[in-house]
């Protein structure tokens, strides 16, 4: 490879939900690859690429997480200029975003996943808690959004006031309902389609929330996870078969939640990670043997190879 300039650019911000933790991945990457690249940091204050990047020397580096990061808009308009950029593209983009579509295909693959209910905000008025039980075939239920990040509006669903609290209240939006299932919450991030080490998250609260994932010892990682070795062997399959089937690229970590019979059940994949200091992604990589600015290294070192080639032609 043949590349004599060219600059990293790292993206975050944007407006999402997730600016605050995206601000910070982008500022801690940006600082661990400035010891190895000559890197551009540019927090997006709107929706839309910045102004006075180059395609021939530019190396974009998406930390936008969830809204214009996640959903496939920020990699069809990198694409549509002509950009190259580390991590998937718009397509496997917006098909991982949606959490009720990525489970399909986890299914088509053999992978077990927990039944659901998908409903559109405002359109359960004549469903009920009991309704939703029996349907899935459970006591107590999880709500989830299905295309948001970050735990951001997950709720545990134990009764008929929780239901009114946290169900009937939705007006919009694309949501999901599951079995409130126990178990233990793993992740593994993947390099090049290939599992890192799984990490185990006993959260300090209820579950894995956005308090537990942002604020100091919201919860308790292990890493590598406690579990066994033909558990091990299962979720890395898993893993390598979900990044293949949904054309990940690059990098991304994949949750599963592994049942108390000892079943591992896909989640989701989040195909771009946080990365602040305190991530489960750099824990993933550093549970293999790799450093966190080596990590780094490994992502983008395909993406400045597409880079190198774009600028052959």
């Amino acid at each position: 490879m043949v590349l004599k300039l060219f600059e990293v650019v790292v993206l975050c911000g944007a407006v999402s939900p997730e600016r605050e933790v995206s601000i910070r991945s982008g500022h801690h990457v940006a600082k661990l690859l400035s010891r190895h690249y000559s890197v551009r940091l540019i927090e997006l204050d709107e929706n839309r690429l910045p102004a006075g990047l180059n395609q021939e020397t530019d190396l974009i580096f998406p930390l936008t997480h969830g809204d214009f990061g996640e959903d496939g808009c920020l990699q069809r308009l990198l694409d549509g200029a002509g950009f190259t950029y580390v991590g998937s593209g718009a397509e496997s983009m917006e098909l991982t975003i949606d959490k009720s579509r990525t489970k399909k295909v986890a299914q088509n693959c053999a992978i077990p996943v927990l039944p659901e209910i998908a409903f559109e905000g405002g359109k359960l008025e004549n469903f009920s808690f009991a309704d939703a039980c029996k349907r899935l075939g459970c006591s107590a239920l999880f709500l989830k959004p299905r295309n948001k990040g970050s735990s951001i509006g997950c709720h545990r669903i134990c009764g008929e006031d929780d239901w009114a609290k946290h169900v009937l209240p939705i007006a919009d939006g694309l949501w999901l309902l599951e079995p409130l299932c126990t178990g233990r919450d793993l992740t593994v991030g993947m390099l090049h389609g290939e599992p890192l080490a799984i990490l185990e998250i006993v959260p300090r609260y209820e579950f894995f929330d956005y308090n537990s994932k942002y604020t100091p010892n919201g919860a308790r990682h292990i890493c590598p996870a406690p579990i066994g070795e033909t558990q091990t062997r299962a979720i890395g399959n898993y893993a390598r078969e979900i990044f293949r089937a949904c054309s990940c690229r690059d990098w991304c970590r994949i949750d599963f939640l592994l049942g108390n019979g000892g079943e591992a059940y896909f989640l989701e994949v989040n195909t771009i990670p946080g990365f602040t200091g305190g991530s489960l992604y750099p824990e993933s990589a550093l549970g293999a043997s790799i450093a966190t600015n080596e990590v780094l290294c490994k992502i983008i070192t395909p993406a400045l190879y597409r880079l190198s080639t774009q600028n052959e032609h």
